[in-house]
């Protein structure tokens, strides 16, 4: 009886692992990486998250743009084809994120980033009015303020034979998200909110070492781990700086009531998103949760992302110093007064937009997107099982010389409508594409475009010898030895 229990704990593994090559044999022609019974490539694919970047990047040159890695009971199929890219993300079926961002659950909860189906559908339609360019115009007046911040922050550091750039716009990032998604001046740049700002960097560490960790990604052993009690702590103090606002801004509103006092169109509204998720719940279409996580998703998405985008475009410049300079040229021919860019000052520097596209291209905020089949399915003649992920490895389309001939190479003129025809429409997202783009790309762009001239026109920005960024992939694109570079004074700043 002994014998027989002990054989069967043994072959359980062995044969759950024959089911699972059996569920995706159709498969069998998409080449990879040979897995190890029972844990894949688990072990291929190591514990950090420069060790996924670097081994993803490696099996896309080595397997071309469609392989295949095992991860547990999971299959995830790498894409850097724009064809296949486009099938998937054009799709208003396959709309379903991977489980990569279940971790992010109990901050975020279910909402725009992680919903799927109608609950999706609902609070795209809900939140899209949100983004539109009158509302972002209002934005300005904040990004212009925090810039000017942030610059007279970075001036401390001129001179210095090296500094981390990113620490610094992510603080700038913060402020901006949380003034125009909540009408709060954390004032993080200044020190000020210094519990919620450490809170929002603690949680995000902690969820990067979950994402590696074996035992910690799994709920039920997270109980006991020594980070736990701190996580939770974390949570509380995320959740209920969101709820005191929200309880904050109803109060107000209804005061306005009582008063019978008339808003406008809500053009000059102070915050867009908060206000227009009140008006739903006044139409009794969301809950108080769901303000809170619609919210929480917003200053998850727009602060580390956007940050990302901006560091990187400094490192960028910062390599590149004739491309440098003829954006200096640019700003200081379209703008006259730095502290306060307009929207038509944004709209006419053309070089700057193309700089931060070949930016994004080089290091994309967001290197892979996620979808989990729901059925099974032919897509692009491939016959992919249910619960397949299909990873779209967006930086590493971006670095295919077939679509970027001299792919390391940093050109803005990449982006000049003659040399974008050239390519595939799917060869560059960056944003995403297709029904679940990035609802807030205008946003981004805007508030790249308006921080990077500020510090252009203030700012030499020069390279630090011998440094090259440790890349690593946790939900976003990071230097995990930072993103080092040196600065010195414009003549006349």
């Amino acid at each position: 009886m002994i014998l027989a229990i002990v054989i069967a704990l043994i072959s359980a593994p062995f044969i759950w692992w024959m089911l699972i090559l059996s569920k995706y044999r159709s498969l069998s022609n998409v080449p990879g990486p040979k897995p190890s019974p029972v844990i894949g490539n688990s072990l291929h694919i190591g514990y950090r998250p420069q060790d996924l970047f670097n081994n993803i990047v490696k099996w896309a040159k080595e397997y071309g743009t469609v392989y295949k890695i095992f991860v547990a009971n999971d299959v995830r199929v790498l894409i850097t084809n724009p064809e296949l890219t486009e099938l998937v993300l054009s799709s208003n079926v396959h709309i379903t994120k991977s489980n990569a961002y279940d971790l992010l659950k109990p901050w975020l909860g279910i909402g725009l980033l992680i919903s799927t189906g109608k609950k999706w559908k609902s609070r795209r339609k809900l939140i899209t009015p949100t983004f539109h360019f009158k509302i972002l115009d209002q934005f300005l007046d904040v990004f212009n303020s925090c810039g000017n911040v942030l610059v007279q922050r970075l001036s401390s550091q001129v001179g210095k034979d090296s500094f981390d750039v990113y620490p610094f716009i992510n603080l700038c990032s913060l402020d901006i998200i949380c003034e125009t998604s909540m009408g709060v001046k954390i004032k993080a740049q200044q020190g000020n909110n210094t519990e919620y700002v450490e809170a929002v960097r603690r949680f995000l560490d902690i969820f990067i070492i979950r994402t590696f960790s074996v035992w910690k990604g799994i709920d039920a052993l997270f109980k006991f781990s020594s980070a736990y009690s701190v996580y939770k702590r974390l949570l509380k103090i995320l959740h209920q700086f969101t709820i005191n606002i929200i309880v904050q801004r109803r109060g107000e509103k209804a005061q306005q009531k009582t008063q019978n006092v008339t808003s406008d169109d809500g053009i000059k509204r102070k915050v867009a998103l908060l206000e227009m998720l009140l008006e739903s719940e006044d139409n009794n279409m969301l809950s108080n949760e769901d303000i809170r996580e619609e919210i929480d998703t917003f200053m998850f998405e727009g602060h580390d992302t956007t940050t990302s985008g901006i560091a990187f475009a400094i490192l960028c410049l910062a390599e590149n110093p004739k491309v440098q300079e003829k954006l200096y040229e640019e700003v200081v021919a379209v703008i006259d007064n730095i502290e306060n860019i307009t929207m038509q000052q944004l709209q006419e520097m053309k070089y700057l937009e193309m700089v931060l596209k070949e930016a994004q291209r080089l290091y994309p905020s967001v290197p892979v997107i996620e979808r989990r089949l729901e059925v099974d399915c032919n897509i692009g003649g491939y016959d992919f099982p249910k619960d397949t992920f299909l990873s779209l490895f967006i930086y590493g389309m971006h670095h295919n010389e077939k679509y970027f001939p001299e792919p390391e190479k940093f050109d803005p003129n990449r982006y000049l409508p003659e040399n974008q025809a050239k390519r595939h429409n799917y060869a560059y997202v960056p944003f995403s594409a297709g029904p679940r783009n990035c609802i807030g790309q205008k946003f981004a762009m805007l508030e790249m475009k308006t921080t990077i001239a500020k510090i252009v026109k203030h700012f030499k920005i020069l390279p630090v010898p011998d440094y090259k960024p440790d890349l690593g992939i946790a939900a976003i694109l990071k230097s995990y030895n930072g993103v080092c570079v040196r600065l010195q004074h414009r003549h006349g700043n």
